[in-house]
C-alpha cells in the first residue's frame, strides 16, 4: 500500500472514529488534538494543485509518526461531507475530551473562531497561500486589531506555525518548518501531564512554601493562604497538591527494611567519586528516607515529590537529623522529580522543564556577580543525569553545609552533593509564580567556577551551577527577594522559546529577566 492511500486510510479511520463526538479525556490516556485541514495546503491559482504538493493526508501521517502518545482528530473541510459550520458547532460543545487544536492553512472566509475556543491552539501557515491569518489579533488577542464592527474574539492562547506544503524551500530549511511544528504540537501533550501531576508534600511547615514566600516584606501569610495557593494551581494548571502531615512520614520510615536502605546507601557511595568528611551511616540514613518518600508517593498516587522534612523520627536530636537530597535525586534518575525544600514554584517549574524536555532540573538560591557577569544557583545537589539520559555527572558525598556538626564524622552530620556541571552548556534559569500567573527567566551557558573564585568548593552549598549571560545587571535589576523569592530552577538547555510558547497556551505572562 502506498504512502498516499496509507495516509488517506488513516484519515478515514479517525475521521470514523471521532464522528460519534468528542470523546472524554481520563489520565494517562493519549494526548486529543482537534486538527483542521482547512484548505489543500495552498492558494491555488487557476490550473489546480501544484506539482508535488503535500497533501491533507501526507501531512496528517507525518504528525502521527513524528508525536507519539497524540492522537489528532482529523477534519478536513476540503471534504464534501465536511462544513465549517460543522466543526465550529462542534468545538462550541463540551471540550473535556480535547487537549488542544491544530488549525492548518488560512481562512479565506476570516472566520477565527477556530482559534478562540479557550484551549490551547497552534495556527498555521501553509508557505505561498494568501496570508489570511490575523497574526497581531493572535498574539495579542485585542479587538482593536481587525477592523471597526469585526465580532469580537475572546480567550485565545494561540501560537503559530508554519509549513512548506509545496516543497519549493530547501529541504533544510522545509525539514526545520515541520520540526518546529512538531516541537509546538509536543507543549501541548506537556501540559496534558501537567494537568495528570500530583505532588506529594511532605513538610513540618505551616504554609505551603513558607521559605520563599513573594507578596509581603514582612511574610505574613494570608490565613487562607494553603487553600488559594491550592486551588489556584489545580485551576490554572491542573496539578493538584497532596498533603500529608509529618507522622506518617516517621511512620513510613519506622517501616523501612534496614538491608534495603544499606543495599541503597552502598550504591550511591559507588556511583561518587569519594566520601568525603561524613559516614556511611548517614548515606543509609538518607536512604532510608527514600525509601520512606518512595512508599507514600506510592501510597497517595503521586508522580512528583516535594518536602522539608529534616529529621527521621521528629524527636528534635541531632542525630537523627537527615538532608533528603540524594534520595531525591534518584527519583530525578528514574524520571520523579523531586526537590528538597517544598517550593511548590520551584516544583512546577521542575515539571515543566521535565515535560518540555525530559530533562530534570537543579534548585538552587540564585546570587548575582555582576563583575563576573555570572548568575549562580547554590544548593547542597543537583541533578545527577541533567540531560535526561544514561550520562551521568562527576560527584563527590559530602557532611550537609547547614548541619550543625558538619565535618565532624558524628551523627547527624547528614549528606550532601558536590555535583561538578561540565562548562559550556546552554542552561534556563527560571521560576513559575502560579498566583501571579507569570514565569521569569534567563538563559546563558555554564562556566567553571573554580576559574573564578579561590576555594570555590568550601563556599556556602556543596554545588554551584554558575552561568555566564550577557548582562547580568539587567538580571539583577529583577532581583527582588520579596516579590520573586530567593530561589530558582536551572535546567539544561535554552528553552526560553519552548517556555514562551507553553506561557502562552497556558495564559501565563513571560518576564525575560534578561531583556
Amino acid at each position: 500500500m502506498g504512502v498516499k492511500k496509507t495516509a488517506t486510510w488513516i484519515l478515514v479511520c479517525v475521521l470514523v472514529l471521532t464522528s460519534g463526538g468528542l470523546l472524554e479525556g481520563k489520565v494517562g490516556e493519549n494526548t486529543k488534538i482537534y486538527t483542521v485541514f482547512v484548505n489543500q495546503g495552498c492558494s491555488c491559482p487557476a490550473g489546480g494543485t501544484p506539482e508535488g504538493l503535500t497533501t491533507n493526508e501526507e501531512v496528517l501521517h507525518k504528525l502521527q509518526s513524528e508525536c507519539r502518545g497524540i492522537d489528532f482528530i482529523a477534519r478536513d473541510l476540503t471534504k464534501p461531507d465536511t462544513s465549517l459550520k460543522a466543526v465550529l458547532n462542534e468545538l462550541e460543545g463540551p471540550k473535556e475530551g480535547l487537549d488542544g487544536v491544530l488549525v492548518l492553512g488560512a481562512l479565506g472566509n476570516r472566520e477565527y473562531k477556530l482559534a478562540f475556543t479557550g484551549l490551547p491552539t497552534i495556527c498555521v501557515y501553509n508557505l505561498f497561500e494568501w496570508m489570511n491569518i490575523p497574526y497581531k489579533l493572535y498574539s495579542t488577542g485585542k479587538e482593536n486589531s481587525i477592523k471597526v464592527g469585526g465580532p469580537e474574539y475572546k480567550g485565545g492562547r494561540i501560537i503559530t506555525a508554519q509549513l512548506d506544503r509545496r516543497n519549493v524551500c530547501d529541504p533544510s530549511v522545509s525539514s526545520a518548518m515541520f520540526e518546529d511544528l512538531v516541537s509546538k504540537i509536543k507543549i501541548i501533550q506537556a501540559i496534558k501531564k501537567l494537568k495528570e501531576s500530583r505532588i506529594l508534600v511532605v513538610t513540618t511547615t505551616k504554609y505551603l512554601g513558607q521559605v520563599d514566600y513573594q507578596g509581603d516584606a514582612n511574610k505574613r501569610f494570608p490565613g487562607n493562604y494553603n487553600q488559594t495557593y491550592t486551588r489556584a494551581l489545580k485551576e490554572s494548571l491542573g496539578v493538584e497538591l497532596v498533603r500529608i502531615e509529618p507522622k506518617e512520614f516517621y511512620e513510613a520510615v519506622k517501616k523501612v527494611k534496614a538491608r534495603e536502605a544499606e543495599r541503597i546507601a552502598q550504591m550511591w557511595i559507588d556511583e561518587a567519586q569519594g566520601l568525603k568528611d561524613t559516614t556511611k551511616p548517614e548515606v543509609v540514613k538518607t536512604a532510608k528516607s527514600y525509601l520512606a518518600f518512595e512508599a507514600l508517593r506510592k501510597k497517595y498516587n503521586c508522580n512528583a515529590v516535594s518536602t522539608h522534612m529534616r529529621s527521621l523520627t521528629g524527636s528534635g536530636k541531632i542525630e537523627d537529623l537527615f538532608w533528603p537530597g540524594f534520595g531525591l535525586m534518584e527519583f530525578q534518575k528514574r524520571g520523579i522529580q523531586a526537590i528538597c525544600q517544598e517550593y511548590e514554584n520551584i516544583m512546577v517549574a521542575h515539571l515543566m522543564g521535565y515535560y518540555l524536555t525530559g530533562r530534570p532540573s537543579m534548585l538552587g538560591d540564585l546570587m548575582i556577580d555582576t563583575f563576573n557577569n555570572v548568575s549562580i544557583l547554590t544548593h547542597c545537589g543537583a541533578p545527577l543525569n541533567p540531560w535526561g539520559d544514561d550520562r551521568r555527572i562527576p560527584h563527590i558525598i559530602w557532611s550537609h553545609a547547614q548541619s550543625p556538626v558538619r565535618g565532624t564524622l558524628k551523627p547527624g552530620s547528614g549528606t550532601g552533593a558536590q555535583v561538578n556541571y561540565p562548562a559550556n552548556e546552554p542552561v534556563t534559569i527560571w521560576k513559575v509564580y502560579v498566583l501571579h500567573k507569570k514565569i521569569g527567566l534567563h538563559t546563558g551557558k555554564t562556566v567553571d567556577g573554580h576559574s573564578l573564585y579561590k576555594d570555590f568548593d568550601g563556599i556556602m552549598c556543596r554545588t554551584k551551577l554558575v552561568v555566564k549571560v550577557d548582562d547580568a545587571k539587567k538580571i539583577q535589576r529583577h532581583s527582588s527577594p520579596d516579590e520573586y523569592g530567593i530561589h530558582r530552577a536551572g535546567t539544561l538547555g535554552d528553552i526560553r522559546e519552548r517556555i514562551k510558547a507553553l506561557a502562552t497556551l497556558i495564559g501565563f505572562e513571560v518576564m525575560e529577566e534578561d531583556k
